[in-house]
């Protein structure tokens, strides 16, 4: 035989022998790790899983859940901060090694998302947000609800960070929808008023007017919920942020109230009917309907708010002697907030009362009256300054402690100067 041809059949069988070596290597390593695995030595799975991927360049996908549960238990039991963040770079090598191997892995997804914020390395808020938008719509109402609000968090920051106008703007477009997602998970997984307001604190400082917040509204309304009490909850949500941003003029608020009424005509609904009418001008049908809405409720607190809506009402739609009666109507807990209504249209009115200056001045003796029943110093000062002075009273031909009556009012009072 030739001695080129000898060569190389020794240099076949060595490659073969090596190949066989390796992937003698590769099993032996892996039964390794599943022994140590059943004897809960999870440090020894961690490092004869590293060999065993080497060896065997790459993993079955059986191998990887085992792998990443041992170097998380590896990690919680770390005897110093250096190895626990060894652990952590260990825990996401392994995310990448079997998603490049064998295609993303929902249920891992928001592990991962929280492990690269937690190892804190330059870019890895934009691969956490990544990981987090296939995870926690993966997880929808079951996601934990740090991880929630983690990935609403992180999405702010990169918005706040972000300098390029058009990035930017994307990122904008998703806080406000990815806001209305992540407010349904919130609720259908009992997740509790607390984490709808963590939502809400970054949304309100994203969308700075109507503009902004509309458009997303209509496209969620095709795509609400149809369990009944989760649909009126959403409703319910976007009708608050509607109203915190002062869109309730518009089509879409309206189209929010109509909805609530037909899947529930209680008194909120009624009252939510009642201040679109405002927002539209409708005084007299809102005054209507918040007298129905008072007339549905059995709170005292709730029918107090509503008499102050309706003396409200009135002030701003300038029917100021309606607003007074009303303003003295108000029951309860906003009694005093009453008396200041029925205080400023008593003032409002006062050019309408009385033929001469002096009569007309005199009105604010039951201005000061009613803004001091209210408790309301301010009001009090303000109506005091425009009463009656020593000139007005001389020139009536009258003196302090003669009596004055309001025409408008049929009170009478003691003359002074303040």
């Amino acid at each position: 035989m030739k001695f080129k041809n000898l060569l190389l059949m020794l240099t076949v069988f060595a490659s073969t022998l090596v190949t066989a070596q390796d992937a003698d290597e590769c099993k032996r390593y892996q039964a390794i790790a599943g022994n140590a695995y059943k004897a809960k030595e999870y440090k020894k799975v961690t490092r004869s899983y590293v060999i065993a991927h080497k060896e065997c360049e790459g993993l079955d996908m059986v191998f990887y859940n085992p792998f990443v549960y041992s170097v998380k238990r590896s990690m919680k039991s770390a005897e110093s901060e250096e190895t626990e963040k060894a652990y952590l770079d260990t825990l996401i090598q392994v995310y990448e090694w079997a998603q490049e191997e064998h295609g993303d892995q929902p249920d891992w997804k928001s592990y991962q998302a929280y492990s690269y914020l937690k190892q804190g390395k330059p870019g890895n808020m934009k691969k956490a947000d990544r990981a987090y938008q296939i995870g926690i719509h993966h997880d929808a109402e079951e996601v934990n609800k740090g991880f929630l609000k983690q990935y609403y968090a992180n999405l702010y920051n990169l918005w706040v960070q972000a300098k390029d106008k058009d990035k930017k703007a994307g990122y904008k477009k998703r806080l406000i929808s990815e806001y209305f997602k992540l407010s349904d998970y919130a609720s259908k997984g009992d997740m509790g008023a607390s984490t709808i307001d963590f939502l809400s604190k970054y949304m309100s400082r994203v969308v700075r007017n109507c503009e902004d917040l509309l458009p997303e509204i209509s496209l969620f309304m095709d795509e609400l919920p149809q369990e009944k009490a989760t649909k009126k909850s959403t409703v319910k949500n976007f009708m608050s942020l509607l109203e915190d941003k002062g869109c309730t003029g518009s089509d879409e608020y309206a189209m929010l109230v109509d909805t609530i009424i037909a899947i529930d005509p209680s008194t909120d609904a009624v009252l939510a009917k009642a201040k679109l009418q405002m927002a539209q001008g409708d005084v007299n049908d809102a005054i209507q309907t918040f007298e129905k809405a008072k007339n549905m409720s059995s709170d005292a607190d709730q029918k107090s708010d509503i008499e102050l809506e309706i003396a409200n009402a009135y002030y701003r739609a300038g029917r100021f002697k309606s607003a007074h009666n009303a303003g003295l109507g108000v029951s309860g807990k906003n009694s005093s907030k009453g008396y200041s209504i029925a205080a400023k249209s008593v003032n409002a009115m006062m050019n309408q009362c009385g033929v001469s200056t002096f009569d007309r001045k005199a009105n604010n003796y039951y201005a000061v009256e009613l803004a001091q029943k209210a408790g309301n110093n301010a009001l009090v000062q303000r109506f005091k300054k425009q009463c009656p002075t020593s000139s007005d009273i001389f020139n009536q031909d009258m003196e302090e402690g003669d009596e004055v009556t309001l025409s408008c009012w049929g009170k009478t009072f003691k003359v002074k100067a303040y």
